[in-house]
């Protein structure tokens, strides 16, 4: 008799059209949280969370792991009183609230709440606690909708003066659990004070309920994240309050910087001129250096930050129109931040997967990620070892007012921080060493292994080729000695995969496989030009360059000689040629 279970299971599999599943990050933002996030950062409003106890320990958690304050009231609703009613539950916690008299009371409902439909509002009239404002995040929504929706309802709070503050403006967008706020919040304030502008409140990072109240009072308002949220509010303040406001600019980068802070001199008829001419100096100077501009030019980014889209946008503009780097792949949370960034990368993905961001990890390489805690651990597992964290979810992170994101100092900050992950990184990667021959000389190699070699330097950054490739050079010689053989394609393959930084890999795989595929294939070139007379010698050392080189091997060293004195090329020309280039 045949099993039923396993005949259902063989039925199922040849009929279903059921997707393949794949892996998602263990929990994205939602409009819940982008609720909460938003009203448990106002110091003195009194915050309940509408909730079973699960979904408060969880924003609760998240406080104390990334920021430096922020607490809220939860009813700690039960099964039960899900199935016979959640109101008195919700009577007793906001009794207690109003025992102290908080300048303001807000209520934010779980999921839970919202599929009961209990009359929260209803409790909160017959309570009558002032400036109680009651916030309903939609389902299913994301976190930056949750965000709007929990701004426009703020907006019952506020009062207009009849005259507003002379040069001031509201920040609207910073909340709690924004990534990187409270520095980025920092450094525009110092940029806006350097022009004599004042914020007149932040909407709502660490904010207070009489901020909130005046905040019409401001002259203009900023829309700080316009790639996520905070237009609509703008739009909406407009409108009650007759504000106008300014969303043009992401101040990421020394040029959006600049324009941001133009734009909002130009409104406020201030001259911004002095100041800015003194910044954008200062950052040509610090990130034309050198060292900066070699690593970044020669380098690539994935960029990452999907819950964040006016981080993706701004920095990825930032890091290649400034400073040269390749945007080789871009994560992004809608089809408007992918619009804006596609401008500057070509493999743009909205809310992928972890599995297709793993496969976009591996065919692009990039040379550094940027992205959230689950990036990290991809990226950390794929062997990847350049990282920046740059998004939430993060598990538990240290900030402070320190390293900006935005400004002036943000970009110097992203500057700093990505060269020197970079820099010190390949150096480690490639274990290269300051001294010693590339070669002990003693080992003889194929002609094969020894243009493919050569191949390989020119796909590393110069920065770091000389030092690599004299590793490599050495450890191939130590093994074909171990092995009592030449340094072969085997060989070399080898000591390539083990001694060469992650992004290259992939890369050098299809090199030697083309070589493998191509050499028998490969007809006999002709002889270069020759323009002085050769030794053999130095004639059979030109066997490993690869064919379409030759004949700039040949001008090349024939310039270096006469340069140097020398009528003909002999090996110890050659030598010196080669050494001088680095290898």
């Amino acid at each position: 008799m045949s099993n039923p279970i396993k005949q259902y299971q063989k039925d199922f599999k040849e009929t279903s059209n059921a997707k393949k599943m794949t892996m998602k990050e263990i929990h994205k933002p939602s409009s819940f949280e982008g609720a909460v996030w938003s009203v448990v950062g106002i110091k003195d409003a009194r915050v309940v969370f509408h909730s079973p106890p699960g979904c408060y320990m969880m924003q609760h958690m998240n406080l104390l792991c990334g920021e430096q304050s922020g607490d809220m009231y939860c009813t700690q609703i039960s099964y039960a009183n899900v199935m016979m009613g959640t109101e008195e539950a919700l009577e007793k916690v906001l009794l207690k609230v109003s025992e102290e008299k908080p300048k303001a009371l807000i209520i934010v409902t779980s999921p839970v709440i919202e599929i009961t439909g209990d009359d929260v509002e209803g409790i909160a009239k017959k309570i009558g606690i002032e400036n109680t404002v009651i916030i309903r995040p939609p389902i299913g929504m994301s976190l930056s909708e949750g965000k709007e929706k929990t701004f426009l309802s703020l907006l019952d709070l506020m009062r207009k003066e009849e005259k507003p503050k002379e040069k001031s403006i509201n920040l609207i967008g910073p909340t709690y659990e924004t990534f990187n706020w409270r520095a980025d919040v920092f450094e525009l304030k110092r940029m806006l004070a350097c022009i004599n502008v004042s914020v007149n409140a932040v909407l709502t990072a660490h904010s207070t309920v009489e901020e909130l109240i005046h905040a019409p009072d401001a002259m203009l308002n900023v829309c700080v994240y316009p790639y996520d949220f905070g237009t609509e509010v703008c739009r909406q303040m407009q409108k009650r309050f007759d504000i106008p406001y300014v969303s043009n600019h992401i101040p990421i980068g020394f040029r959006e910087s600049a324009a941001w802070l133009d734009e909002i001199a130009k409104r406020l008829e201030v001259d911004a001129g002095t100041y800015l001419s003194e910044e954008i100096k200062s950052g040509l100077e610090f990130s034309s250096g050198l060292l900066v501009s070699n690593t970044l030019f020669e380098s690539s980014a994935a960029i990452c930050t999907d819950n964040c889209d006016s981080y993706s946008a701004g920095i990825s503009s930032f890091l290649s129109r400034e400073m040269g780097m390749k945007i080789c792949m871009a994560t992004v949370g809608t089809e408007k931040a992918a619009e804006k960034v596609r401008k500057v990368c070509d493999s743009v993905m909205v809310n992928p997967p972890m599995d297709e961001k793993k496969e976009m990890f591996l065919d692009k390489a990039p040379t550094i990620i940027l992205g959230n805690y689950y990036d990290l651990k991809l990226s950390t597992d794929l062997g990847f070892k350049n990282f920046l964290m740059a998004d939430i979810p993060h598990i538990g992170y240290v900030f402070s007012e320190n390293r900006p994101f935005m400004g002036f100092m943000g970009a110097k900050n992203l500057v700093e921080t990505i060269t020197n992950e970079i820099y010190m990184k390949i150096f480690i990667e490639t274990k290269g060493e300051m001294e010693g021959a590339i070669s002990i000389g003693e080992v003889e190699w194929e002609l094969a292994a020894e243009r493919a070699l050569n191949r390989i330097a020119e796909m590393l950054p110069h920065f770091v080729r000389s030092i690599a490739i004299k590793k490599i050079h050495q450890v191939a010689d130590n093994m074909a000695m171990d092995r009592n053989s030449k340094v072969t394609m085997k060989i070399l393959r080898e000591v390539t995969n083990k001694y060469t930084p992650t992004r290259f890999k992939g890369k050098y795989a299809t090199l030697f496989d083309d070589m493998e595929v191509t050499a028998s294939k490969s007809p006999v070139s002709e002889s270069p030009r020759f323009q002085m007379d050769w030794d053999e010698g130095a004639k059979e050392m030109l066997e490993m360059v690869p064919q379409e080189f030759l004949e700039k091997a040949v001008s090349g060293t024939e310039a270096f000689a006469k340069q140097n004195g020398h009528d003909r090329v002999t090996t110890v020309v050659v030598d010196a040629y080669r050494k001088d280039l680095g290898f």
